[in-house]
């Protein structure tokens, strides 16, 4: 049972949360929420409106929501994404579009310090 994926097919649409441990394959349209231990996968043709919380995320569809992955994100081509997208490692094909924001921790060797901005205007 542990190769088990959960699948939203094609022409199947999911109105609400969607929890569990274990892979998850979108191809048709979810609204509402993923939180998964495992990683999602959302294919070219679906499309979600929707939280996704995971290991790790790879998009190929539209997602409308914030994009939050434990290890990577990878925005494939045809990819479309309107919100945040929080992971250590994100990778876009130059063929993907996010309108959003891109966050990715930031970890600096100890005694390097990040500059501060001089005004409200910038550097």
């Amino acid at each position: 049972m542990d190769n088990v994926v959960t699948v939203v097919s094609a022409g199947i649409v999911i109105t609400g949360t969607v929890t569990g441990k274990g892979p998850v394959a979108v191809s048709g349209r979810v609204d509402g929420r993923i939180t998964v231990e495992g990683e999602v996968q959302v294919a070219p043709k679906a499309r979600l409106v929707a939280n996704i919380s995971a290991d790790s995320i790879a998009v190929a569809g539209a997602v409308k929501g914030n994009i939050t992955a434990i290890t990577a994100v990878v925005l494939g081509a045809g990819a479309q994404v309107e919100g945040t997208v929080d992971a250590k490692r994100v990778e876009i094909d130059p063929q993907a579009r996010i309108k959003g924001r891109l966050v990715m921790p930031l970890t600096l060797p100890r005694g390097i310090k990040v500059p501060q901005p001089r005004s409200s205007s910038g550097w």
